[in-house]
């Protein structure tokens, strides 16, 4: 008898290094495409290595703002849209947002950058005459 141990252990690494956001979903699709740029631009926010809560945080606010776009092409093409809710996942995803802001101010370094350093420590770099 076979288990599916090794299957469920290979979705998971493949979920957690991001080669399978979302199992069972085509991402190929425009809004699957505009999804996976959201994620790599939020992930940038917050830098290089990104633990698992905040890569959950990402793909919450992404997927919140796909359907969010959803819903405002749905209103400019005329359809009836339930305002309420577009109201709810629009603050959900403010406040989501300000909690990636956060993160993301926390990740950046503090004090001066290299240039900075170098130009507090070293003085101006000179500048050589060319010989023409």
């Amino acid at each position: 008898m076979h288990t599916q141990g090794p299957a469920r252990t290979n979705l998971r690494d493949k979920l957690s290094n991001g080669t399978r956001l979302m199992p069972g979903v085509d991402l190929r699709t425009a809004a699957g495409r505009r999804y996976r740029y959201l994620i790599e631009s939020y992930s940038d926010e917050l830098g290089a290595a990104l633990t698992e809560p905040e890569k959950a945080l990402v793909r919450q606010i992404a997927s919140l703002q796909v359907h969010i776009e959803q819903l405002q092409g749905a209103i400019v093409g005329g359809r009836d849209v339930d305002a309420d809710q577009v109201i709810r996942l629009s603050s959900e995803h403010r406040r989501l947002l300000s909690q990636l802001r956060a993160r993301a101010a926390k990740a950046k370094p503090s004090g001066p950058t290299l240039s900075q350093y170098l130009r507090d420590n070293y003085g101006a770099p000179e500048v050589e005459a060319s010989d023409t």
